[in-house]
């Protein structure tokens, strides 16, 4: 069973972003934090020294037989993937990407990975 608990926006507007609504759908469906895939050392780098006491598991690598990502890329742009700053406890960043141009911890919706993800996930391709 899964359980879902979601909070207010952290900038005490009282609202959900649509995002992190989103994102919080996709980890009941399955999916695990894009950080988590068992390549993200060759996407980004975790600097394990800024993060706060106690959330270093949000950081945590998972074996392919735990997280698939159905042949689909890495995916910067994934609704799953953290922020520069997510839980940073000194205000520097906690994950870099390998990319310069990259732009991670959007939460404005599902990517086109995250969409081609769940549609593999769930046998959902080529059907109307």
């Amino acid at each position: 069973m899964q359980e879902l608990h979601l909070d207010p926006d952290p900038l005490d507007t009282g609202c959900f972003r649509m995002g992190t609504i989103v994102h919080e759908f996709l980890h009941s469906l399955g999916f695990y934090h894009q950080q988590s895939a068992t390549d993200r050392d060759d996407f980004v780098d975790v600097i394990l020294d800024n993060i706060q006491d106690g959330k270093q598991h949000n950081f945590n690598v998972y074996p392919a037989d735990v997280v698939t990502d159905f042949g689909v890329r890495y995916d910067y742009g994934s609704v799953m993937h953290y922020g520069p700053m997510s839980f940073s406890k000194n205000g520097l960043p906690t994950i870099v990407p390998k990319d310069p141009n990259a732009v991670i911890g959007q939460r404005l919706g599902m990517s086109e990975r995250d969409i081609s993800k769940l549609n593999l996930m769930y046998g959902c391709l080529n059907k109307n």
